[in-house]
């Protein structure tokens, strides 16, 4: 009687030592641990027991370091998307100073270059005694250079409050890029009355992200800002068009007196006035997984295509 009594006592105490342990487990507590009874068979369930609770206990160090490891490579990775996110962010403003500001200001640098040169020769005619006073004001030159200057400056400050508009709240681009390329095509004919310019669209819609669309619209702003400023052209051509192959080209070319090869060869990385249009432009296409060529020879005109394929946001 004595012998079963002590086997139930050791039972019960078991049972009680399971049952603590496996609420420990439940809690999450892996370090529990059974007290090792004196009977055989119930101590090498105990250390059974206890072998399993070591390997839980294990695999959850494990799974933590783990978890720490991938916290720490998320937030390496989210460093680096902020940083490459912030590069992005400073080209783009980059190329929307340069589109605007910066060819505003490029002029105005001639322009006081010009008026500088005028006032020095006046200068020069007055201490020589050459002319008298009198006349050397009477030349409406220096008053045209200066009222030239002034619209200069007028559409700097325009420009550059248009700007701050558009980094406040971006301009919304419409759906159809085919309609921003005729408004461009329709102010530069407003603007270059001795200019003549044809559009032709053979595409009726574009589907692109607005993204997309805006980087389009930059490149063909600046291929006929460069027309306007450096072509001396009569006749301006702007297409857009598709191909079997599912990409599509936007193609704008004149019959001016082209640009030498060292003008857009070699010079993508030079940061001058001259060349860093160029490179902006191929920046661009590639952003929208495009392709930018420029084709010229002097005396021949300028072509500048962008090729580019359907893309939807």
């Amino acid at each position: 009687m004595s012998s079963q009594k002590n086997k139930k006592n050791y039972s019960d105490e078991f049972i009680k030592e399971l049952n603590q342990w496996v609420l420990n487990i439940m809690s999450g507590d892996l370090s529990s641990r059974i007290k090792s009874s004196d009977q055989k068979n119930l101590k090498s369930l105990c250390s059974n027991l206890n072998i399993v609770s070591e390997m839980f206990e294990n695999q959850l160090n494990k799974n933590n370091k783990q978890l720490e490891q991938f916290a720490k490579y998320k937030e390496d990775k989210n460093k680096e998307a902020n940083r490459l996110a912030i590069m992005e962010e400073r080209v783009f403003i980059a190329s929307e100073l340069h589109d605007s500001l910066a060819q505003t200001l490029a002029s105005l640098r001639l322009q006081v270059r010009v008026l500088d040169e005028s006032l020095q020769g006046i200068i020069y005619m007055k201490n020589n005694r050459k002319y008298k006073t009198e006349e050397l004001y009477t030349d409406k030159r220096i008053t045209d250079e200066l009222e030239t200057l002034e619209e200069s400056i007028e559409l700097a400050n325009k420009e550059i409050r248009d700007l701050i508009g558009h980094f406040r709240s971006p301009p919304q681009v419409v759906d159809n890029i085919a309609s921003e390329i005729s408004m461009l095509v329709e102010n530069f004919k407003s603007e270059n009355k001795d200019i003549k310019i044809f559009f032709q669209n053979k595409i009726p819609i574009i589907k692109s992200s607005k993204n997309d669309q805006l980087h389009i619209k930059r490149i063909a702003q600046e291929a006929l800002i460069n027309v306007k400023k450096h072509s001396q052209a009569k006749i301006v051509r702007v297409l857009l068009m598709s191909y079997e192959t599912g990409k599509y080209s936007l193609i704008i070319e004149d019959d001016g007196i082209g640009i030498a090869k060292s003008c857009f060869i070699g010079h993508d990385n030079v940061d001058t006035g001259d060349h860093v249009g160029l490179g902006i432009m191929r920046d661009r296409a590639q952003q929208i997984g495009g392709h930018l060529a420029i084709e010229s020879e002097p005396g021949e005109g300028v072509r500048v295509i962008l090729s580019f394929n359907e893309k939807e946001d």
